[in-house]
């Protein structure tokens, strides 16, 4: 896959889903990514690892959780959209 499917709702991605889909770009040699897109999308899907691997067992673990998550979302919809636009 060189670059997103521009029909994609990506709302509607789980969290696995998104990055799995930033990792890919980060391991991506295609050129329809700079090397910055690649670079980001690594350091993303890094943190993508960390944030689905905290704990969330008292109210302030989920509550910390959602809002890293929430983050991480937004940013990485937004490098998903730029690639889709960049077939």
């Amino acid at each position: 896959m060189a670059a997103e499917d521009s029909n994609v709702d990506y709302w509607s991605l789980t969290s696995p889903q998104l990055a799995a889909r930033i990792s890919h770009i980060a391991q991506s040699d295609a050129v329809d990514f700079t090397s910055a897109a690649r670079a980001e999308a690594g350091l993303l899907a890094v943190d993508w690892q960390e944030a689905l691997n905290l704990p969330k067992e008292s109210f302030e673990e989920q509550e910390a959780r959602r809002a890293r998550v929430a983050a991480l979302q937004r940013r990485t919809i937004e490098i998903l959209i730029h690639a889709s636009q960049a077939k």
